[in-house]
């Protein structure tokens, strides 16, 4: 059974003003199963307008979680354009944080990693290493990505962040209080973190040093 959906903080649409996709914080708004119709305010230039957007597609995921010598079934809430893989850590709806150990798809059959639709069963364990969303955003689509931190990690708006495949600057923060746009969080309070996309930059070797 997947829950009511909360009314999000802020989501990255297009912006009539700006021309190009930016941080609306949502005013006010009211979901239906698969769009939020609200009142939004760009985070850059200010504008405010009524509109109805499509919203990603939930589906509600089998949780195994193992927890030393003992083995029990919980849940999870999964969005549709969510790529879940080994390693990845996350948050139960219980506040439980675990590790993905294995994945189970649609097939049967154990994988690495899968996108969300295809996922049967997550195989998980206890684990104190927090995963913190992160969506990025290039101006014209937006990307999900997590992040490990430590509980005590603190993350500040305009902080560079470094992933894998790209980088990002801290534009917002979602804490389990309110959406900031200015200070500090610490990772156990984020549940999500708004970046703009940086090019990842690649270092140029000197080469004349070892001639």
């Amino acid at each position: 059974m997947i829950m009511e959906r909360e009314v999000p903080e802020a989501v990255y649409i297009e912006c009539t003003k700006c021309r190009e996709q930016t941080a609306h914080e949502v005013l006010k708004g009211k979901m239906g199963k698969a769009s939020l119709e609200g009142t939004l305010k760009c985070m850059e230039c200010g504008k405010t307008f009524t509109t109805t957007i499509p919203m990603p597609r939930q589906i509600p995921t089998r949780v195994i979680v193992s927890d030393g010598p003992v083995s029990y079934q919980s849940s999870t809430i999964l969005e549709e354009d969510e790529l879940l893989m080994e390693g990845d850590e996350f948050y139960l709806e219980s506040g439980l944080r675990v590790r993905i150990a294995s994945i189970e798809n649609n097939d049967d059959k154990r994988v690495k990693k899968a996108s969300a639709p295809k996922v049967k069963t997550i195989w998980a364990q206890k684990f104190d290493i927090l995963n913190v969303k992160v969506t990025v955003n290039d101006g014209t689509k937006s990307y999900s990505r997590r992040i490990p931190a430590l509980p005590d990690d603190e993350y500040a708006i305009g902080q560079l962040l470094s992933m894998e495949d790209m980088d990002c600057f801290v534009h917002a923060i979602k804490t389990r209080e309110r959406l900031i746009t200015r200070g500090t969080a610490e990772a156990r309070n984020v549940v999500r973190i708004y970046g703009r996309y940086k090019r990842k930059s690649i270092p140029v070797l000197d080469l004349e040093d070892d001639v």
